[in-house]
């Protein structure tokens, strides 16, 4: 089996999306999984035109070239599995993953069909393997709804995308998953082993148990704890900055 594992933050492998995605990944490949990531941020994407040549003058085929794309898709088409990891940037997706997801579309055709009883467009070529799909995600936040609108985008493209969804995983708090490992780094560990447990799982049995997803969502520190900490750090961080600021 080839997991493939797309990363949307801006931040690459520096963020708390990467650590979760690696986490995922090397349970995959303990499960027997042939694993790679995509860094969308280290890729050339254009955006879509909105022209609809690839349905309907040149079907299959993007009006861009010279761009990272058509690799991109190739490596989809090689893959059973696909993990899309983004932080929640502004209540959804960051835009370099909407702008990957967008850059999709010849991937589909421009007929329509009915499928679960919804209008939907039909998938190009005629590959029987079933295609799986998991979620990763997360939230300085620290309220579990700060998700909501990413993942109803998400469960609403693995319809269209027609994949097996084996649903989400958050990480609510991400950035402080150093913080508290700092003081209780048992607590960490645990939810860096449900990501681990998740990807293995996910191989190995085709799901993935709602303990393994509560594990991964674990509170790490009371809403109160937390906007004091978060101010602090904050603050601190200003004024380390404005220290090094010339004089005017």
């Amino acid at each position: 089996m080839k997991v493939l594992g797309f990363n949307g933050s801006p931040r690459a492998k520096k963020g708390i999306t990467d650590r979760i995605l690696q986490q995922f990944l090397k349970g995959a490949a303990e499960a027997g999984a042939e694993t790679e990531t995509v860094y969308l941020a280290k890729k050339k994407i254009k955006f879509c035109t909105g022209c609809f040549s690839c349905w309907l003058v040149h079907p299959g085929r993007c009006i861009h070239k010279n761009d990272d794309m058509d690799e991109l898709r190739q490596m989809m088409r090689r893959s059973d599995m696909l993990v899309y990891a983004s932080p929640v940037y502004i209540d959804g997706i960051t835009a370099i993953m909407k702008n990957f997801m967008e850059r999709c579309m010849p991937n589909a055709q421009p007929f329509v069909e009915i499928r679960d009883g919804h209008t939907r467009h039909p998938l190009r070529g005629k590959g029987t393997r079933q295609l799986k799909m998991v979620v990763l995600s997360t939230c300085g936040f620290g309220e579990r709804d700060n998700f909501d609108p990413l993942l109803r985008h998400m469960e609403a493209a693995a319809k269209n995308m027609k994949v097996d969804y084996l649903g989400a995983l958050i990480r609510p708090m991400g950035p402080f998953l150093d913080v508290v490992a700092q003081k209780d780094p048992e607590k960490v560990r645990s939810i860096d082993d449900a990501f681990h447990q998740a990807g293995f799982d996910a191989v190995a049995k085709g799901e993935i148990g709602d303990a393994v997803r509560k594990a991964a969502e674990a509170p790490l520190m009371s809403r109160d704890e937390f906007i004091v900490t978060l101010n602090s750090i904050a603050q601190s961080e200003i004024e380390k900055y404005s220290a090094k600021k010339p004089d005017r």
